[in-house]
């Protein structure tokens, strides 16, 4: 899986770079030179989100069910609205509550047909991810809120601050394989097949669109507010399988769907983005 991974990265590097580097590089390298201590505060956000998340998340898929990792991804809209709350002091109020809880509770009707979620240890690490994904946002709408920084440039940053962490697997699987013991068949390196290479290049360039608009909307809303409005990605999923892959939905499946619409409405017309 490390491989796959990889490739994406390099994808969505090169897809960032096409889009923004004439855009962004003189600003990239103006706030390395002049301003190096936010420069490190935001390597360090991208690097903990798009690097060590990154690879959790691997590690989890790898280790527990795809109806467990379907959902518990959604937890990091809980863990970013308390990291908001914690280091953004934003406002937690009964109605950010309740969105969260309806958000959650549709997600799970959604992706999991209302079925129980057995525990498996991969189940840790994929929350683990979500604490990196979380922190690493709040890190950067952090800096976004008190300085001056084009969003873009923190996006143009991001595939940099992720590459030290896939550079270290990569060396660690090559040379000491025998360090990630039960770990090493999942982070196991240069075994990628070429067969797998249009949908690598495919995610890559969805996942650099993630990182524009993700850091687009933190540059002018509250974390809270991305995170929230995120949470209508597994409706997108569901109406592109059916379109795509002719799979069908069930009716909680369906009421799993318009709870989440129905919050993302509520967030929309309230002031969650602001606040």
């Amino acid at each position: 899986m490390l491989p796959f991974q990889i490739v994406i990265s390099v994808a969505a590097t090169i897809t960032v770079a096409i889009l923004l580097w004439s855009k962004t590089n003189v600003s990239l390298r103006q706030l390395f030179k002049q301003k190096p201590a936010l420069f490190g505060e935001l390597f360090l956000a991208n690097a903990i989100q798009a690097g060590v998340g990154a690879i959790l998340n691997i590690i989890g898929i790898a280790w527990t069910d795809a109806i467990n990792a379907g959902f518990l991804v959604k937890l990091a809209t809980v863990t970013t609205v308390f990291f908001a709350w914690l280091i953004l002091k934003e406002s937690i109020s009964g109605l950010k509550i309740a969105i969260v809880f309806l958000m959650l509770f549709g997600a799970y009707l959604l992706t999991t047909k209302g079925q129980s979620l057995l525990p498996r240890v991969g189940d840790l690490f994929i929350l683990g991810a979500c604490f990196c994904w979380s922190m690493g946002s709040v890190l950067v709408r952090k800096a976004l809120k008190a300085r001056a920084v084009d969003a873009d440039v923190v996006t143009m940053q991001k595939p940099l601050a992720s590459l030290p962490v896939f550079i270290i697997l990569v060396g660690i699987s090559q040379f000491s394989p025998n360090l990630f013991g039960s770990l090493q068949p999942v982070l196991k390196c240069c075994t990628f097949s070429p067969s797998y290479l249009p949908y690598a290049i495919g995610s890559g360039f969805c996942l650099a669109m993630t990182w524009i608009f993700l850091f687009r909307t933190l540059s002018v809303a509250t974390a809270s507010y991305m995170t929230l409005m995120s949470m209508v990605t597994p409706i997108i999923v569901s109406v592109l399988a059916l379109a795509f892959l002719e799979e069908s939905l069930v009716l909680i499946q369906i009421v799993g769907g318009g709870l989440i619409l129905l919050s993302g409405v509520a967030i929309y017309f309230s002031d969650i983005a602001f606040t």
